[in-house]
């Protein structure tokens, strides 16, 4: 089943500007970049700021639409939507400096919601940075539901599109039996989460039990606090 986000901006290949770090630093192309290669110069640069500035579109044009360039001061960071994707663009990153004879340092970085901070990653096993993720995302998770219920507001929603409004309703009566909070509507229903996850594991639930079929769509979104909705879309129905 393929998840895909719906109303982001993703690698929108930006070259330039002065954006240096994730939502909390500046740059903020693609909620999915939590991926990053540093190249950085030595203070003060031996290089003139020309010659940094010329590296940019030599780099853009070798990494394509997926990776995002910005520069800040005497660095350029490429941001990256995954783990792979980063070390393709460091790998380019030092093939591209030593085309054009620049002496600078590449590392690769990735956000960590839980320490709010970019973390240096070039030197660790990748066993070691996924479980270090899982478990960030298990506490974003539990940040989540431990929100949800304390302002009594689910930050996550999934709307299931059914065929008929009959559907709706007993669709709804089956989850409302069942704990969940749901609003049905014509053909249509809303139901409540209290976490990204919890909404998954509905959606997953209602494609193998049967409930679902190919006439069946879900949409699962976060809850933001001005009512708009990031939506990520689960396109195949029951069963995909």
């Amino acid at each position: 089943m393929r998840v895909e986000r719906v109303g982001e901006v993703v690698g929108q290949g930006i070259c330039g500007g002065d954006g240096a770090g994730h939502p909390a630093g500046g740059y903020c192309a693609s909620m999915g970049d939590d991926w990053r290669v540093r190249i950085a110069f030595d203070d003060p640069p031996w290089q003139p700021k020309s010659c940094r500035q010329a590296l940019i579109p030599a780099l853009c044009g070798r990494l394509g639409d997926q990776v995002a360039v910005t520069s800040k001061r005497t660095q350029i960071f490429l941001y990256a939507p995954s783990a792979g994707s980063a070390d393709e663009a460091a790998q380019v990153a030092r093939e591209v400096l030593a085309q054009h004879d620049v002496s600078a340092h590449v590392r690769t970085e990735r956000w960590s919601p839980r320490e709010k901070e970019w973390l240096d990653v070039t030197d660790e096993p990748s066993a070691d940075v996924a479980a270090e993720q899982q478990a960030e995302h298990e506490y974003l998770q539990e940040q989540q539901r431990e929100r949800s219920v304390t302002s009594g507001s689910p930050a996550w929603q999934v709307r299931v599109e059914v065929p008929s409004h009959r559907d709706a309703v007993a669709l709804a009566g089956h989850l409302a039996a069942q704990g969940w909070r749901v609003r049905p509507r014509r053909r249509s229903l809303t139901v409540w989460a209290d976490c990204e996850d919890d909404a998954k594991v509905l959606v997953r639930a209602l494609s193998g039990d049967g409930r679902a079929d190919v006439y069946t769509a879900f949409r699962v979104g976060r809850v933001s606090c001005s009512y708009m909705h990031v939506w990520i879309d689960f396109p195949t129905g029951g069963g995909g």
